[in-house]
């Protein structure tokens, strides 16, 4: 019977581990060249087990605990996420619905371009934020 370190990984707790790896280089834990290395090796693993490896001397690193999946150690990072990625999103609204504005107000024949501008946001806020 395998246990979890033979399960498979998904690109999401690629993603956390890489993100685990950030935080300890950011907090001088790991240096440059074992932050690349590391990542690296996390971009490469297969399973879960490999990637518990890469980040078991971090503090916020996935722990071995018998079924845990690695990408429990954050409880919450998925809202995170998303609050950042709406902020980065709020200034090209904006200015999109100015141009929008401004466009329409001198009766510019580019109004277009605001527009179809305005309306990808939308789409891809709407395929970001759906609920799952």
């Amino acid at each position: 019977m395998p246990t979890d370190d033979m399960i498979r990984a998904s690109h999401a707790d690629r993603e956390h581990t890489v993100a685990v790896l950030r935080d300890g280089y950011t907090a001088g834990r790991l240096t440059l060249a074992e932050f690349d290395d590391r990542t690296t090796a996390a971009f490469a693993s297969r399973t879960w087990g490999e990637l518990r490896r890469l980040t078991r001397d971090l503090p916020a690193g996935p722990r071995p605990s018998g079924g845990r999946h690695p990408a429990a150690g954050r409880p919450g990072r998925a809202g995170r996420a998303a609050g950042t990625a709406c902020a980065g999103t709020a200034p090209v609204l904006l200015l999109s619905l100015f141009w929008l504005a401004l466009s329409v107000a001198v009766h510019a024949a580019d109004v277009l371009i605001p527009a179809v501008l305005l309306l990808l946001i939308v789409v891809w806020s709407a395929a970001r934020f759906r609920p799952r």
